[in-house]
């Protein structure tokens, strides 16, 4: 059962309409693997008729905190509905004591890259905390990263990337690799070529085109939000800038 600040904090969103909040009480449904989860999903719908747009499948495109579960509303065929929520012992142990439960179910060697891909906050925020000297600048950039708005985008093989939203092609490139965002020279956004200083939206599928002669420029810290792009970029700035005065001194 719903607790009552989290009550309040959903009639907010649905402007104080009671009957617009299908989760007062949900039903949660603990399984052994993903495969069943599935197979509890079409054994739900077969029996209740589902409520159109309220089926979320956050083990697919997990929550950008890691939460993962499927959620369906369901007709209760009594005049009213129930939200059910199906996920794996080891999601509702993440659920429940968040990172902590990564040390109590260690997975095999074989999924390590699955784990790499959902702690790579995690990395990113040790990155962050690396390259900003003061507490306050630290504090900004954390605020811009993970406390803006998430988007995610599509690789065209389904991979999912994470970003803040607002984010452009150049993010989503250095997000991949910093090689592929240093030689970044176009993207495809949904199958159409775009510039790369676009505007990123939820759920675009982006491909990036890259040239060997293709590099930074000081405009493109204008259109990125990452601190990992940003780092990147100055890196290569700095890099490159100093090379040519010891180029210029050499001619000298």
């Amino acid at each position: 059962m719903k607790h009552k600040y989290s009550l309040w904090k959903k009639l907010v969103k649905r402007e104080m309409d009671i009957e617009k909040v299908y989760d007062m009480i949900a039903l949660r449904v603990v399984v052994e693997s993903i495969e069943e989860c599935y197979r509890v999903l079409g054994i739900i719908h077969s029996i209740w008729n589902p409520l159109p747009g309220r089926i979320k499948d956050y083990i697919a495109l997990p929550k950008t905190n890691g939460y993962r579960s499927i959620h369906t509303t369901v007709f209760t065929g009594a005049g009213g509905t129930a939200e059910i929520q199906i996920r794996t012992k080891k999601m509702h142990a993440e659920a429940a004591y968040g990172i902590a439960a990564h040390f109590i179910y260690k997975e095999q060697s074989g999924k390590n890259h699955n784990e790499r891909v959902k702690f790579k906050w995690l990395e990113e925020l040790k990155e962050i905390n690396s390259i900003i000297d003061e507490p306050r600048g630290f504090l900004e950039h954390l605020k811009m990263d993970f406390f803006s708005d998430r988007i995610f985008i599509f690789t065209p093989n389904g991979d999912v990337i994470d970003l803040p939203e607002d984010s452009s092609p150049i993010d989503f490139a250095y997000s991949v690799h910093s090689e592929i965002g240093d030689h970044i020279s176009g993207a495809k956004i949904n199958n159409k070529m775009s510039h790369i200083f676009s505007k990123l939206k939820n759920r675009d599928i982006v491909e990036i085109t890259t040239k060997k002669d293709a590099h930074p420029s000081g405009k493109w810290l204008e259109y990125v939000k990452t601190t990992v792009a940003k780092k990147h970029i100055r890196s290569y700035l700095e890099k490159h800038s100093l090379l040519n005065r010891l180029k210029s001194f050499g001619r000298s």
